[in-house]
């Protein structure tokens, strides 16, 4: 993704300030000028700023109304269009889009609340992904993708099964003190594949 100027981004409270997989998953993305893009989990919206930036349109969707509040406030700052709006995975997106992007909460925890949203996967962590992965498909564009974000913090076998369905290419990897991150493009297999 070329950016086009520099984001100034206001963190806020409750709500998943940009970190290493923010900044790993933002390195890896690729989006045309002519593409509508999905940022699910936006966080502050730091990325979906970027894309907006790039892209024909941008939509995020976050379940924590404070992260919606943050993403919206961050784009009107920038002079940016976009839209945030609340929304459990897909259940308030019903649009097609060219590229979906997500950093999924990938550790394993069902904590409830503003921020723990942002990082507790389920009880294997993957969780999360794997419904957003079974949704997915049906919300993109014919030709589109995903760009997703894993990690090792995530049940190997889960995470496995809930990519089976797509064809995936390694965008980039990052090894911290804790933990293994890395950004996959997925494509949604044909058929007959």
């Amino acid at each position: 993704m070329r950016y086009r100027r520099e984001i100034d981004i206001t963190e806020c409270e409750e709500v998943y300030p940009p970190s290493e997989d923010t900044f790993l998953l933002l390195e890896a993305i690729e989006v045309g000028s002519g593409e509508a893009v999905l940022e699910m989990g936006p966080g502050t919206g730091l990325i979906t700023c970027h894309l907006a930036a790039c892209a024909a349109s941008v939509v995020a969707a976050d379940l924590n109304p404070l992260a919606v509040r943050c993403t919206e406030a961050n784009l009107r700052r920038n002079k940016l269009p976009g839209e945030a709006r609340e929304s459990d995975l897909f259940s308030n997106v019903p649009e097609r889009f060219d590229v979906i992007v997500f950093n999924p909460p990938y550790c394993a925890g069902t904590e409830e609340g503003p921020l723990a949203l942002s990082w507790a996967g389920g009880a294997d962590g993957a969780t999360v992904t794997a419904r957003f992965l079974a949704d997915a498909p049906g919300h993109l564009r014919p030709g589109g993708r995903i760009v997703l974000l894993l990690s090792t913090e995530m049940d190997a076998d889960a995470v496995g099964e809930a990519l089976r369905p797509f064809r995936r290419t390694e965008l980039g990897r990052r090894r911290l003190f804790f933990e293994e991150l890395w950004v996959e493009e997925l494509r949604p297999r044909d058929r007959d594949e």
